[in-house]
């Protein structure tokens, strides 16, 4: 009975007991609230990771429909020119036309050997920069998972004191 005070009226005597459970709420506020940022936090991230691959694979697919749109467009040009298709032909085969001669460049020593079909390739898309990660505090406690692991501990040890401090006898009225 050591954290009972008795109060005497005329008539009654009125038993008020201490207060025991002020660490309840706080205890089991901060607990909960740092279980759900070891949880959350990192989901954050994958989120944020995911997100920004989802970016570059949306931008590797605009690419690849580009160059199939750049490659039909070539294709028809081929199919729809007769003097495309026999430059092309005399480019493969390597032969020149009786009157017409081959222009030599001063530097296409330097160069290799240019394919047509070079001028249907596109390059490739920039990459797309990474977001760095948030070091806040909680990040770093989130971030590492034995760190994650030993703070969800310490947040389930609040969390049970807040509740076996709340906790009256049976036998004690409230």
């Amino acid at each position: 009975m050591a954290n009972d005070e008795f109060i005497f009226d005329e008539a009654v005597a009125v038993r008020i007991r201490r207060d025991t459970s002020a660490w309840t709420i706080p205890l089991l506020c901060v607990g909960i609230a740092t279980i759900a940022c070891c949880v959350l936090i990192p989901a954050a991230d994958e989120n944020r990771q995911l997100a920004a691959e989802t970016r570059h694979l949306q931008a590797d697919l605009d690419q690849i429909n580009h160059q199939i749109s750049v490659n039909d467009q070539f294709l028809k040009s081929v199919a729809d020119d007769p003097t495309l298709l026999e430059r092309l032909a005399q480019r493969q085969m390597k032969m020149v036309r009786s009157g017409e001669s081959v222009l030599n460049l001063k530097d296409a020593d330097n160069r290799p050997d240019m394919s047509p079909y070079l001028l249907t390739n596109l390059p490739p898309p920039a990459m797309a920069t990474a977001l760095p990660p948030g070091m806040g505090p909680l990040e770093k406690l989130s971030g590492d998972a034995h760190l994650r692991l030993f703070t969800m501990g310490a947040a389930l040890m609040m969390v049970a004191a807040g509740l076996v401090l709340g906790v009256s006898s049976p036998n004690e009225p409230r």
